[in-house]
């Protein structure tokens, strides 16, 4: 016999416990499918803002029955500690199924995205709702999402959950509410006494009500244009994202310079969602334009790559200067020939915390980037020849702290949306991490060296 009576009944007794949270103006997240419905009576119980978080379980390539970690919309990995270890398996060695998972993320994502946009939830308390904890895969996966997007405060929420999978949450997440814990587990249905499959049409349903219902204003990133002039006497145009909510009395924030390559712009489309996602997350991005680039004054035939290195180095002194910036706390992020000048500058320049650098390479990458010192990423696209070949072979001359990242089945320009949002989700890990104050970015849960549960 089941402990509830159906999804309505547990979402009740479940927002009776969560009440005492409602003075902290919580977010409530649930996770789709089946979390969702519970989610939604949660969310009008303490009078939160509802949002979805889509995510699905990564199961070990040679054993499909046991779950390892999960990914979610934007393409980001976690990992069970545990059962990778047993699996022999890092994060790295699970982009190539992840990628496989992720394209029907994507689909799902942009149906729900265009009705419910996706909540900021930096320094608020999230509340992550499931309708029962399995594996507890998904559930880690979101709060490794929501943290790495800043959350203050993560509460891990569902009427019931597995012995083991529950005691696993209590390291991720900063409170865990799952009431009911029974010894003899047979699954998320055996929960209910009336059970069924919440499919995508359900939850596009309730979030359509939901909006239409409470029509909510979200602050949104505040981009501004900031023109310096470098030493030829040309006007330089950066557009500078902002932090919601940043005035000039607020901050320090941590800032991160965007360098592009030749006869490209600040307003690179691979360029402008990594500023976007940073700025979210209170990190302000400064998407600088070279001479005779963008807005910036001059002739293209004045962009040399001394001229260039010239003008990201007068673009960094500036931006260092700034009252709303945290001079100890900066990132570089260069693509194509501004990858190189990136790497070139990153070694005299204090302050700087993290790299990323991104294909198309142009050749010396690797080599420039074991002479510096900031933790650097570099992201590569498998076609991306001859630099996918040479950084195989030579991946070992890098430091520890650095990393190479390939993304499987992508063009050097990464212009299929699986391939651009993965990169997009590392480059914004990896500066989250080393330039950012929020934890890491991959979660990882300690538990004992045994054999994982299957889902």
């Amino acid at each position: 016999m089941g402990l509830f009576q159906n999804r309505n009944e547990a979402a009740h007794e479940l927002s009776r416990l969560l009440t005492f949270l409602k003075p902290e103006n919580p977010i409530v997240l649930g996770l789709a499918n089946g979390g969702v419905p519970i989610a939604e009576i949660v969310a009008k119980s303490l009078e939160a803002p509802l949002d979805v978080m889509i995510a699905e379980r990564l199961h070990a390539p040679k054993a499909p029955t046991h779950v390892v970690g999960a990914v979610d919309e934007h393409g980001r990995i976690s990992m069970i500690r545990s059962s990778a270890r047993w699996h022999h398996l890092t994060s790295q060695q699970m982009v190539g199924p992840a990628r496989e998972v992720f394209r029907g993320l994507q689909r799902r994502r942009g149906a729900l995205r265009a009705i419910l946009p996706e909540m900021e939830v930096r320094d608020r308390t999230v509340i992550v709702v499931s309708q029962g904890v399995v594996s507890g895969a998904k559930m880690l996966g979101a709060i490794a999402s929501v943290r790495d997007r800043g959350a203050r405060k993560v509460v891990a929420a569902a009427p019931a959950g597995a012995g083991e999978a529950t005691w696993q949450l209590q390291d991720a997440a900063d409170l865990v509410v799952i009431p009911h814990r029974p010894t003899k587990f047979k699954g998320v249905e055996a929960f209910y006494q009336e059970y069924s499959e919440v499919n995508d049409e359900t939850v596009l349903n309730i979030v359509e009500r939901w909006v239409r219902e409470r029509p909510q204003e979200e602050v949104g990133v505040q981009t501004i244009v900031m023109k310096l002039t470098n030493e030829q006497g040309h006007l330089l145009a950066c557009e500078v994202d902002l932090p919601p909510g940043t005035t000039r009395d607020s901050g320090p924030y941590p800032v991160v310079v965007f360098a592009h390559g030749f006869e490209s712009d600040g307003r690179n489309r691979r360029t402008v969602p990594i500023s976007h996602r940073l700025a979210k997350r209170g990190i302000i991005g400064v998407r600088a334009n070279f001479t005779g680039h963008g807005r910036s004054e001059g002739e293209l035939g004045e962009a040399t790559e001394a001229r260039m290195a010239g003008d990201l180095a007068h673009v960094l002194s500036a931006v260092r200067h700034l009252s709303e910036v945290d001079s100890e706390r900066i990132g570089l992020v260069g693509s194509a020939s501004g990858a190189a000048i990136v790497l070139k500058l990153a070694s005299s320049e204090p302050g700087v915390r993290g790299i990323v650098v991104r294909g198309p390479m142009i050749g010396g990458e690797l080599e420039l980037a074991a002479a510096v010192r900031p933790a650097t990423l570099l992201v590569y696209a498998e076609q991306d020849e001859p630099f996918a070949s040479d950084a195989r072979r030579k991946a070992d001359i890098l430091a520890s702290t650095h990393q190479v990242l390939e993304i499987p089945d992508s063009t050097r320009l990464f212009n299929d949306a699986i391939s651009l949002e993965m990169m997009v989700g590392a480059s914004v890990d990896w500066i989250i991490d080393h330039v950012g104050s929020v934890p890491a970015a991959e979660v990882m849960v300690d538990e004992t060296d045994e054999e994982p549960a299957t889902p």
